[in-house]
């Protein structure tokens, strides 16, 4: 049965957590599993998330398959976590802000060293322009350490790295020149707009919220440079 297949010790932290028995627990993720449609590691990682507990390590234990089912489910975990409305509740409120930036953070940053970088950053309650410069210097790294080139100015490496003639770049994401040129373009300008600026320059123009949706736009672009063809024959 799917129950047993629960971790011990994440139900431990639940029952400390909640105050309820594990047979109540138990209960609880497998009408949760039942309801979305998913295993009960799964739903139990979704309420140890809504409780606000960290799951990262425990998430990591499970198979690829399950990891998919608590990304895909995340936003159900978005959706009930709702600020309260009544003075008595604005503790509860607190918490469950945390626990939705925390599930935020884990849905939208699947590369892992682009979230282990930025996590503490944008969970943060000011100066976002941070995360924005620590996400552009990652993907400058990534670059770097795909194209083994290591002393160049950030958009000089873009161009040679991304060439937008896909015979002269290093890392050629698509064969089709329009869509190589098109990628080289918005990595042109993610260094030009954002990554410039936030490297010469403090901000306090971004919110919490655009620091996550453009940490979850440079996630997009780590994928797909890793999904690229490397031509290390390039000079």
């Amino acid at each position: 049965m799917a129950i047993l297949r629960l971790d011990s010790k994440l139900l431990e932290k639940l029952t400390n957590k909640t105050g309820k028995s594990q047979k109540y627990l138990r209960e609880q993720i497998s009408k949760k599993a039942n309801k979305l449609g998913i295993s009960s590691e799964a739903a139990q990682i979704l309420w140890a998330k809504e409780k606000g507990l960290g799951t990262a390590s425990y998430q990591r234990k499970l198979s690829p398959g399950i990891q998919e089912e608590v990304r895909n489910s995340l936003p159900s975990v978005f959706a009930q976590l709702r600020p309260s409305e009544t003075p008595a509740q604005k503790k509860a409120t607190t918490v469950n802000r945390k626990s939705q930036v925390a599930a935020a953070i884990e849905y939208l940053l699947q590369d892992e060293e682009l979230r282990d970088r930025c996590k503490d950053l944008l969970r943060a309650k000011k100066h976002y322009d941070r995360p924005i410069r620590e996400a552009t210097t990652v993907l400058d790294d990534r670059l770097k350490k795909l194209s083994g080139i290591k002393n160049m100015l950030p958009q000089d490496l873009i161009g040679k790295v991304l060439n937008p003639d896909p015979q002269k770049a290093v890392i050629v994401v698509s064969s089709e020149r329009p869509e190589q040129e098109g990628f080289f373009s918005i990595c042109k300008g993610l260094g030009l707009s954002f990554r410039n600026p936030t490297h010469h320059n403090l901000s306090n123009k971004f919110t919490q919220q655009d620091a996550m949706k453009f940490c979850g736009f440079i996630d997009a672009i780590l994928a797909l440079i890793g999904q690229g063809k490397v031509q290390t024959s390039k000079s």
